[in-house]
Order: structure tokens, then C-alpha cells, then sequence
């Protein structure tokens, strides 16, 4: 189902705005919100719902509320009329512009209970400190990247939730559904037969996966049922989020947070892209296998050869070698690899492939 463009904006969808009309009769708006910096990730979308509350999805990144505004403007509503905003996860892309919005216009925030936790938590600051003891990651030195993560950090910290939400938990006919993996606070929002996707499930490009140490970090920072057992971070936790949802059923529509639109095409996406999704990382898992089947490499080394292609500038490294953590630490949970060497810091295969099983059995 290809939307009505109601404002026209770059192949990407920057600046542009959308309206959904599903067979049902239900509309839904979407606003391609920019980026505050360049980047081919496109725009993050923020969905209009209408109803005895006018909510949006997803606020889009710090810095560019002007473009929500205009974007709500051309959907016949003020920055001021918006009631409620419901946030997928706690990531700078989607709720960036939150505060300036609860400031103009009073809207309550909902997101879920872990987002409400860690708030004020400078969650990157956190991540890199242990990464780099442990995992030997590169300091991340781009200033610009670095400004944008404590603008997002300072926001933050003058956010309250007004509603913290639970998996399960339904209201004004949206359903919340709890999927960690790429986000510990990620949800997916479910009205009628449409999902609200956030990063979860993408079109094109695969959501970037958690790494389950980081549950060691934020273990006693998160609510307090959420101390026991890691069922927070981690690509296992990734696809068992994954195949939460796809068993809402054949005839739901997603619209994701990212690529709705991309050179200019339309990207619709069902529930069966959860499959495409998890078959990418069982084929990145075996090409994992195969990069260390011979002898013991270091991690670094490891998203080197895995991303030859690519060309990796100090964030996108960053991204790259945390995907590489996560599968081996899944590899290395299934019993495929180990780490060995000083500071464990070498992946070695044992030359099994028991990953693929325990992926078909969650």
C-alpha cells in the first residue's frame, strides 16, 4: 500500500509528509522528520494518530523540531495540539525533540517503564567506559557526534513520564508490546491492524543489535524485577522480541521508524519481514564461523574483514564492531566460539554450528 504524499520532500522522505488510509477506514499520518546531521539513514518517521487524543510516535532527532511542526502544520494541528507522544525507545532519533514539545504544548510522554528508569542516565557514557575496558573499543573523538549525544543526555534529564508502560498494557485502543534487543525501552505500538515498528523491524536495513554485557552495566539501574535474568539486551533477546510479533498474525502492516521511503521508492513491509530479518543474522553468524574457523582473531580484526566493503568512519565502527560482539556473544552462548587469549579478547571457533538450532527453537 503506497501512501498519499500530501507534501513533497527529498528520496529519502526528508521534510516529506504522508497520509495512510487503510481499508478499514483508519488514517494515519506520517512526518519524515531530518536528521540533525548528514546521513543515509533517511529521516526517523513520526506518526500522527488522531482520536480523542491527538498522539505522536516518535518525535525525531534534537535540533530539528521545526520540521515536526511543519509537518504537523500540513496534517491541520499546531505543535500545540499534540495531547500525548508515545516513544519507542530512548534513542536520540526518536525522542530528541521531546522536551520542546512537552514544553509547548503540555502533551503527556508515555514510553515504557525501562525508558522511565533510565532517564537522566547518560547511557552512552555508560556504554563506552565499560566497552573500552572490556572490549577494547576506539574512544569516540568526533566532536559533533559527541555534542549531539550530551544536548540528547541534558534533555533528557528534564523529561518525566507520565505513563509508564508495560508489555501487554492497552489504552485508547493502543496495544504495547515490550520487544528489547535493539533498545532495552523498545516498544512496539499496536493500532488496530497496524504496528508502530520503531527500530525493530525495518525495512531494507537490519536494527542494530544490543550487547548483553551491557546488562551487567545497567543490571542495578533498571526496575527491580528487571534485576534477575538478562531479558533486556542481546541479540537472543533481539529475535525472541522478533518472534513475539510475528505471531500477531499475518494482516498486520508495520510502519517502521527508518526507510519507510528510499530513493524514492516506497518500502511497505508485513510481519514477514521478521523472517528476512533473522535469516540476515543466521547467515552473519555463519560467516562469523567461517572468518575464525582457523584460529583465534581479535574483534577488531573480525569487523574488518566482515565489513571489507564498507566504508566505516569512527560511528559506524562503532556500530560495526558492537553488531560483531553480539553475535559472538550469542555464538559463544550457544557453545559455538569461545574467547580466549589476554583480557579474552580473541574469538575461537570449536567448529560447531549449534547457533542455527537454537535460533529455530525460540
Amino acid at each position: 500500500m503506497e501512501p498519499e504524499i500530501l507534501k513533497s520532500g527529498d528520496d529519502s522522505g526528508n521534510k516529506m509528509v504522508l497520509k495512510y488510509t487503510f481499508p478499514d477506514g483508519v488514517v494515519v499520518h506520517a512526518i519524515g522528520v531530518p536528521q540533525a546531521w548528514e546521513t543515509p539513514l533517511g529521516p526517523t518517521w513520526s506518526y500522527v494518530i488522531e482520536g480523542d487524543h491527538l498522539t505522536l510516535v516518535d518525535t525525531g532527532c534534537n535540533g530539528t523540531v521545526q520540521h515536526l511542526e511543519e509537518g504537523l502544520k500540513v496534517v491541520g494541528y499546531p505543535l500545540s495540539a499534540v495531547d500525548r507522544i508515545v516513544i519507542t525507545h530512548g534513542h536520540l532519533d526518536h525522542d530528541g525533540n521531546c522536551l520542546e514539545v512537552v514544553n509547548r504544548s503540555g502533551a503527556e510522554l508515555w514510553a515504557h517503564e525501562v525508558y522511565s528508569e533510565l532517564l537522566g542516565i547518560n547511557r552512552w557514557e555508560m556504554e563506552m567506559e565499560w566497552r573500552q575496558q572490556t572490549k577494547g573499543f576506539p574512544k569516540a573523538e568526533e566532536e559533533e557526534f559527541i555534542k549531539r549525544i550530551y544536548d540528547h543526555h541534558r534533555m533528557s534529564t528534564q523529561l518525566n513520564v507520565n505513563n509508564a508502560i508495560q508489555d501487554g498494557m492497552v489504552a485508547d485502543g493502543l496495544t504495547f508490546h515490550y520487544t528489547p534487543g535493539h533498545s532495552p525501552d523498545e516498544i512496539c505500538i499496536q493500532f488496530e491492524k497496524i504496528l508502530f515498528s520503531g527500530d525493530h523491524i525495518l525495512p531494507l536495513i537490519t536494527p542494530h543489535p544490543s550487547v548483553s554485557l551491557s546488562y551487567e552495566k545497567f543490571q542495578d539501574i533498571l526496575p527491580e524485577e528487571y534485576r534477575t535474568e538478562n531479558k533486556y539486551y542481546g541479540l537472543k533477546v533481539f529475535f525472541q522480541s522478533l518472534k513475539k510479533v510475528e505471531r500477531l498474525g499475518d494482516d498486520i502492516t508495520v510502519l517502521p521508524a527508518h526507510r519507510a521511503i528510499h530513493r524514492g521508492k516506497f518500502n511497505p513491509i508485513g510481519l514477514d519481514r521478521v523472517g528476512e530479518l533473522l535469516e540476515h543474522h543466521r547467515d552473519r553468524c555463519y560467516r562469523l564461523l567461517e572468518l575464525v574457523k582457523d584460529e583465534p582473531i581479535n574483534m577488531i580484526d573480525i569487523t574488518r574483514n566482515l565489513f571489507a566493503g564498507n566504508r566505516l568512519d569512527e560511528v559506524n565502527f562503532y556500530l560495526a564492531y558492537s553488531e560483531v560482539i553480539s553475535h559472538i556473544e550469542f555464538l559463544e552462548e550457544c557453545g559455538d566460539v569461545e574467547m580466549v587469549g589476554e583480557d579474552n579478547r580473541l574469538a575461537k571457533s570449536h567448529g560447531t554450528e549449534k547457533f542455527s538450532a537454537a535460533m529455530d527453537q525460540m
